[in-house]
């Protein structure tokens, strides 16, 4: 788990309830605060950690004290409103400098809040955000070295989490480790004082010599019970060839039948394995397909469409689709009559993206859902439902709320652009059914998504 999941885990719904009400904005304002302040706060430790201001850093983590005890979060929302707020400001001001505005303004756009508002709740969580550090470091163990090590580590994933434009405003890419000079710990020679091993004289003891054990045959067995030994075996192998022959010409038929049935049997299931092994090539294909993609500068996992391609609707309209779309491949299973409707063929739309923390759909969608607009109109029996996912970072009764209002935007968007609103149904699932794998930030891109199934064709 990095360091930005570990700092979420400690954002708890009562924090967020708390806060919320301090900050008199909704709770899913609070938690896209957490989620652009965590490491846009990560990024100034470790910016200022690289100039060597670890004097600073240390002041603000002071509330970890020798003994490693930590000061508690309820103690930080417990203190009266401004006293937090102006305590965050502080914090803001050493860790930013002039920066302090670019930050805002970032997390205001994220959150929709005005600028004021979202100076205000930056503010309020950088102490709760600090005070979840401490807890880590005294958790963990670790020392300032060592959490300026663990931010390093985690810079790919705290540049993707920060808010556009965000990671370019401070320089982040730029950032090298910082030199560290850790004292050598100094071992004192000691010196070890001979110690004379005294010879001691084994005896020699005699070894009486036996003469060798012959474990082979003995001379008796030159004699005339040889002869026997060899005829008796002869005598068994010729009686059993005459009555194998003389069985086998009774029964040819019946050989010949069990080789065949013995040959068919191998032949069938030669082609079995044939089968198999195509499927486990063409399911490779498909999941190799299915993953191929990179990260954009906005953290929206691009998938690779392939080769694009005109595909004729079948009531004649013609859209220009990626081959390896979701358009295509929705195409397909609708066309193919073999393919019966359930409940476990999904399909994941590959160009619909959302702002984030909200379930706002970005600009770039548009074309995607025209052409699944486009589908549904070719083929008007066809009804389909939408389940909305999310990776597995913050609170996940939030994460589920957020996925069901992003398949309802889906759902009424499609229903703008003409397809009737019976035809087509809307769930949240949260982190539940991912994907791919929540360690990296292009699993966690892949995971927040929205996947449509077909319900009736």
């Amino acid at each position: 788990m990095n360091l930005i999941e570990m700092l979420k885990n400690e954002v708890s719904p009562s924090v967020i309830s708390s806060l919320s009400q301090k900050a008199g904005v909704t709770e899913d304002q609070v938690q896209t605060g957490f989620s652009a302040g965590i490491p846009a706060i990560l990024a100034g430790i470790l910016k200022n950690g690289a100039g060597g201001d670890s004097g600073f850093l240390g002041k603000m983590l002071s509330n970890v004290t020798n003994s490693g005890t930590v000061s508690q979060t309820e103690d930080l929302l417990g203190s009266g409103d401004d006293s937090l707020l102006e305590k965050g400001k502080s914090m803001l001001g050493g860790l930013f400098g002039q920066d302090s505005d670019a930050v805002s303004n970032s997390v205001s756009a994220a959150s929709g809040l005005s600028a004021d508002k979202s100076s205000g709740l930056l503010a309020m969580i950088a102490p709760l955000v600090t005070g979840f550090i401490a807890k880590i470091m005294a958790s963990k163990g670790w020392s300032m070295t060592d959490l300026l090590g663990k931010i390093f580590e985690s810079k790919a994933e705290i540049s993707a989490a920060l808010p556009q434009g965000l990671g370019d405003s401070l320089g982040l890419a730029n950032i090298n480790m910082p030199n560290v000079e850790i004292p050598k710990e100094v071992i004192p020679e000691v010196e070890v004082p001979r110690v004379e091993i005294p010879k001691v004289e084994v005896p020699k003891v005699e070894v009486p010599k036996v003469a060798p054990i012959n474990y082979g045959p003995s001379d008796d067995t030159k004699s005339g019970g040889g002869f026997l030994k060899w005829l008796i075996p002869l005598l068994i192998i010729l009686v059993g060839a005459w009555w194998i022959m003389g069985r086998s010409g009774c029964n040819k038929s019946s050989m010949s039948n069990a080789t065949d049935s013995l040959s068919a049997k191998v032949d069938s299931m030669g082609s079995r394995i044939d089968s198999a092994g195509t499927a486990i090539k063409t399911g490779a294909g498909t999941v190799a397909s299915a993953v191929a993609g990179k990260l954009n500068e906005a953290g929206d996992f691009v998938r690779d469409l392939g080769a694009k391609i005109t595909k004729k609707l079948a009531d004649g309209t013609e859209i220009s689709i990626g081959e390896n779309s979701v358009e295509n491949r929705l195409i397909s299973f609708i066309e193919d009559k073999d393919k019966a409707v359930d409940k476990t063929t999904w399909f994941t739309f590959d160009r619909l993206y959302f702002e984030t923390g909200k379930s706002t759909l970005k600009a770039e969608s548009q074309e995607q859902l025209k052409n699944i607009t486009a589908i549904l109109k070719a083929y008007p029996n066809v009804r389909l439902k939408m389940g909305g996912y999310t990776d597995n970072t913050g609170v996940a009764a939030v994460n589920k709320k957020i996925s069901n209002e992003r398949a309802n935007a889906a759902v009424q968007e499609l229903v703008k652009l003409g397809v009737d609103a019976t035809r087509l149904e809307a769930e949240g699932y949260g982190p539940e059914h991912p994907i791919a794998s929540n360690d990296t930030p292009e699993g966690r891109a892949q995971n927040r998504r929205i996947d449509i199934r077909v319900i009736q064709k």
